[in-house]
């Protein structure tokens, strides 16, 4: 079965800060499906791109990890 790599939206030329110590940060990442499935450089990522993928230049802004926490208290 082959697995398709290509993107539905990447974000790139941003300033990604990953929370992963081997890797700590990243220029660009590929989104499918609403999941990361690719983070790297602006040139590795974009390759995952064909005619369909929406592209958005971040224009050098920093991009933090975010906690979506659904909880509630009695």
């Amino acid at each position: 079965m082959k697995c398709d790599m290509t993107a539905d939206l990447i974000l790139f030329n941003g300033m990604f800060r990953t929370q992963d110590e081997t890797s700590p940060a990243a220029r660009a990442v590929a989104i499918k499906n609403g999941r990361f499935f690719a983070v790297g450089s602006n040139e590795s990522v974009r390759e995952l791109a064909d005619g369909n993928t929406a592209q958005i230049d971040l224009g050098e802004r920093l991009v933090l990890p975010g906690l979506w926490d659904s909880h509630f208290h009695f």
